[in-house]
């Protein structure tokens, strides 16, 4: 029986931090749907940051809660600023770089389909991530700093069934 609803409290949720490897990411899995092919994340990025960049192949839907960031490629879109809403087509390349003029840690929330392609400055594919690797990495890093592990989303169970 599938449940009318699922439930994570973000507070309840803990940062794994230097996601990555970076000192400056830290990162909260809320969902990692393997078989729905898409992660909900929360990130905190510290002043600067910039990630790698990469490609998505899906949709990502992104929620600022605070600070301040913007795609390198795009120079002459507004920034993202706390309230703002953005929406990325599948298939879209660009790096996301961090205002270097925020004194607070910038955050939001990710939707993301399918998966990101990380490139390093060569522009060789560095790494994949998706919902298994996200769901795989954010388990191991909290075990690593020793924090609870929490309660997330993980979506449906693939089987097999007979039933009409």
């Amino acid at each position: 029986m599938t449940p009318g609803a699922l439930q994570v409290a973000d507070a309840e949720v803990p940062y794994a931090e230097s996601w990555l490897g970076v000192d400056g990411i830290d990162l909260k899995v809320l969902v990692a749907d393997v078989e729905g092919g898409f992660f909900v994340v929360r990130v905190r990025f510290a002043p600067g940051i910039r990630l790698p960049r990469h490609l998505h192949t899906g949709a990502v839907h992104a929620y600022t809660f605070s600070g301040e960031w913007s795609y390198l490629e795009d120079a002459g879109s507004p920034p993202n600023r706390a309230g703002s809403y953005l929406y990325e087509p599948p298939g879209s390349t660009h790096t996301l770089k961090v205002s270097d003029d925020v004194t607070e840690p910038t955050e939001a929330l990710f939707v993301v389909g399918g998966a990101m392609v990380l490139y390093d400055e060569a522009g060789a594919v560095m790494d994949v991530i998706d919902a298994a690797t996200h769901k795989r990495d954010y388990f191991a890093l909290l075990r690593k700093q020793g924090k609870q592990l929490p309660r997330i989303v993980e979506g449906g169970a693939l089987r097999y069934s007979n039933e009409t």
